[in-house]
């Protein structure tokens, strides 16, 4: 495909990763997709830090690396692309008011509360403070 970008999606579930693949297919990424964060390291090691244009992380899987931890070690690798994180967490709005506080250092661009994923009307709120949801991001 033309212009075709790629994402790294890293989600240890399988509904969450089929619903935000088929939403970023129609959008034009090519999807690779890890099951934790070690895999994800993985494949960054293997495709270079620069192959993907978004890397697209849920916080806490299953597994000895989680998401944030994953994202440390990605920027410390030289990874400058786009981030974005979908949790259980930011499905409420305390959360989503203080989590850019504690993401700052991790350079997140975009927060995405999980049930709209599974209402499947994802939505993108801009990792700021007092952050207002967007239905489409140009990413």
């Amino acid at each position: 495909m033309a212009n075709e970008k790629n994402l790294l999606l890293v989600d240890d579930n399988d509904k969450y990763a089929k619903i935000l693949s088929d939403y970023f297919q129609k959008k034009n990424y090519s999807i690779d997709r890890a099951y934790d964060g070690k895999e994800a390291l993985e494949m960054l090691e293997k495709n270079g830090v620069d192959y993907y244009d978004i890397i697209l992380t849920d916080i806490t899987m299953e597994s000895q690396l989680a998401g944030l931890t994953f994202l440390k070690k990605a920027r410390k690798m030289g990874y400058k692309g786009k981030t974005i994180i979908a949790s259980t967490g930011f499905n409420y709005s305390i959360a989503m008011i203080f989590a850019p506080l504690f993401l700052n250092h991790l350079k997140v661009d975009y927060l995405i509360p999980k049930t709209s994923i599974l209402n499947h009307q994802i939505e993108f709120y801009p990792c700021k403070f007092l952050p207002k949801k967007e239905r489409e991001v140009i990413l």
